[in-house]
């Protein structure tokens, strides 16, 4: 009996985690994220069949990590605090294309950090195509893993406070933490 109640309790964990059986789950709404990248896609990021390529995509979620950065450190230089806590190195990236996306769309990218831990951050994102008449869709969910990085000693260190505190000022939101 109680193995089964160990087996229940790690599933409800993983379904927090958004993991099944080692997969990312991934399913965002328009209304999490506060943080907006508008992106200008050009003709070089479709491929042959005129969709916008996979790897362009991946740029896409690049382009709206260091706008975040970019407006983080926008902060940090109105509050005076120093501009060297933003060494970051990426980790990993998983991205689940819902659509397909064209030249000719308008395109958005939606970013949030979604946990703090120790030495690094997870950002979740959502790439929508927007109509003119307010309507959009989905076209890729993503998620990252950051970590902070010295580059003169070519490790990883713990995450600022202060790097915490700036995040939560942009996302107007206090951000969940792992100890």
């Amino acid at each position: 009996m109680d193995n089964k109640k160990e087996i229940e309790e790690e599933k409800r964990k993983s379904l927090e985690e958004g993991v099944i059986n080692g997969w990312k789950i991934l399913n965002f709404s328009k209304e999490e994220f506060s943080v907006w990248v508008p992106i200008q896609m050009r003709f070089c990021d479709t491929d042959m069949m005129g969709h916008i390529n996979n790897v362009s995509m991946i740029a896409f979620l690049e382009t709206a990590r260091v706008e975040y950065m970019n407006r983080m450190r926008q902060i940090a230089k109105e509050k005076g605090i120093e501009t060297d806590i933003f060494s970051i190195i990426l980790a990993e990236i998983t991205c689940v294309y819902r659509s397909q996306l064209f030249l000719n769309e308008r395109v958005k990218v939606g970013i949030k950090i979604k946990l703090f831990k120790r030495k690094s951050f997870i950002f979740d994102y959502l790439v929508i195509a927007e109509s003119d008449d307010g309507n959009y869709r989905k076209v890729a969910e993503a998620q990252s893993v950051q970590v902070m990085f010295d580059y003169f000693e070519s490790r990883s260190k713990n995450i600022p406070e202060e790097f915490i505190k700036i995040a939560e000022i942009l996302e107007g939101k206090e951000i969940p933490r792992e100890n």
